[in-house]
């Protein structure tokens, strides 16, 4: 895979569907990498591990701003969030998988050879609370590259990724859990009436 960067275009957070076709990428390496609070800002990176974190030590100037619009002008009294990095995988089907890796329920994919995504957006416990990435790390608004890679390489080299095994459970209960939902749901829309 050929490493990809940008900010992504008409996601939700934390999507899962994010693709290489909505990540617009600039024209020039940026020197900041710029965040907004309310248009729901993302810059993410995707690649395989030994990709990223070599485009982040080449790139380790770049800052990771955040604020509240799409410019510098912001009033002082508004908290502006931190940065949450979240580890996320992609769901592209051209992965390189044989058929072994699939049968075998105890597979873990090779962290070096699986493609994943890095995003990089303001902090939001509302939206934060619903995603499930291999990891996450918060870091200060205004970090560079070089201060924050050290720290996100530990965090990276200590990711088991997830096996068919692991992923199968949790798809398994999380369709119980959606059952259970709709079985104590008792809203007007849910109620059969029998004439």
């Amino acid at each position: 895979m050929v490493l990809k960067y940008g900010y992504v275009i008409g996601e939700q957070i934390g999507s899962k569907t994010a693709t290489e076709g909505k990540i617009i990428t600039p024209i020039n390496i940026p020197e900041v990498v710029n965040l907004s609070i309310v248009n729901s800002s993302i810059f993410l990176v995707l690649g395989t591990k030994p990709e990223i974190l070599e485009w982040l030590r080449t790139h380790s100037h770049i800052r990771l701003e955040v604020h509240l619009f799409d410019n510098e002008n912001e009033a002082s009294h508004i908290h502006i969030p931190d940065i949450v990095i979240d580890l996320l995988p992609t769901l592209d089907s051209h992965q390189n998988k044989s058929l072994l890796d699939y049968v075998n329920p105890l597979h873990h994919p090779n962290p070096s050879e699986e493609e994943v995504r890095l995003e990089f957006r303001p902090q939001n416990p509302k939206n934060d609370d619903n995603i499930e990435p291999y990891f996450r790390h918060v870091v200060k608004r205004n970090s560079s590259f070089s201060e924050i890679i050290d720290d996100l390489q530990q965090k990276w080299d200590s990711v088991v990724y997830p096996s068919a095994w692991d992923n199968f459970k949790h798809i398994a209960s999380s369709l119980s859990n959606n059952a259970n939902n709709e079985n104590n749901d008792t809203s007007l829309d849910s109620v059969v009436v029998n004439k």
